[in-house]
């Protein structure tokens, strides 16, 4: 009996002993929570999203306006005469800009209150005898512009420095400039070359034409810093643009006086005029931002 249940006991032993006992416990996986990522973390909402920002501006415009005057009378013509001229003004208009991940395009509209890109102010600028006496009518240029842009983070997103580039249209002022019949002071003259002898003539305008280029090619850059207060920010800005040349010509029906070669008659003068316009615009955006 001692022996059947010592016999009974090692088998008992036997069958409750796990086999393979060198096997290691399988280890768990931990678990997976409901709506928690699996993948890798992704660049934030600032990189990966469009942000769409409008904005009005206003400023100050330094114009430079540099071109080429000629007067034709007849088979007679004046001396080319270089002009150089410089204004300020003011201007405003809009702009909208959308970028993503620091790369992103701006359209931008300027309206410019110049004068000094017409006829009548290129030819106040020559030493012509009665040219300052020429009356400048108010006009205003139209600037067109598209930017591909480039920001820069400064401070935590609330200060950025951006760099731009692009082109654009300068639409001008159509037939405002002109140099109307009435407004040329009876006797305006100049020193002509007639068949290369230097003579001075005494000019009354009686009728005219006038044509001109509507506006050139544009091209320039910008630079500024972008000041973000929630959705709203600030953006004092700088930018330059230089155009193309526009040129102009504007004919008269006139009675003229060459009192030292003794001719008298009637005959037509034309003006021609080329000028090629510079803007160096300082100006302030005021606007609202799709994102904070």
């Amino acid at each position: 009996m001692l022996r059947l249940a010592i016999l009974t006991t090692l088998l008992a032993m036997i069958q409750a002993a796990p086999v393979g006992g060198t096997e290691e416990p399988k280890r768990r996986l931990p678990d997976v929570q409901p709506g928690e990522p699996t993948e890798p973390p992704r660049s934030s909402d600032g990189d990966s999203s469009w942000e769409i920002q409008f904005a009005g501006h206003g400023g100050l415009a330094g114009l430079i306006s540099r071109g080429e005057v000629r007067l034709l009378i007849a088979s007679a013509a004046s001396p080319v005469d270089e002009t150089v001229g410089y204004s300020r003004e003011g201007s405003w208009g809009a702009g909208l800009r959308v970028i993503r991940g620091g790369w992103g395009l701006e359209v931008q509209h300027h309206r410019v209150a110049g004068r000094g890109f017409m006829p009548a102010a290129m030819v106040r600028e020559t030493n012509w005898r009665g040219a300052q006496e020429l009356a400048l009518t108010d006009s205003a240029n139209d600037l067109l512009s598209a930017f591909a842009v480039r920001e820069f983070s400064l401070r935590d997103e609330r200060v950025r420095f951006y760099l731009a580039a692009g082109a654009g249209y300068l639409l001008m002022g159509g037939d405002s400039g002109r140099l109307a019949v009435n407004d040329i002071p009876p006797g305006i003259s100049g020193a002509y070359d007639f068949g290369g002898e230097s003579s001075d003539a005494s000019i009354e305008v009686v009728g005219g034409d006038f044509r001109a280029d509507r506006g050139v090619a544009i091209f320039g850059g910008s630079l500024g810093l972008t000041l973000r207060m929630g959705r709203m920010f600030l953006r004092p800005r700088l930018d330059a643009f230089v155009g193309r040349a526009r040129d102009t010509e504007e004919s008269w029906d006139m009675r003229f006086d060459l009192p030292e070669v003794g001719q008298h008659g009637r005959d037509t003068m034309t003006l021609q005029t080329s000028v090629r316009p510079r803007f160096l615009l300082f100006s302030v955006d005021v606007g609202w931002s799709s994102r904070p």
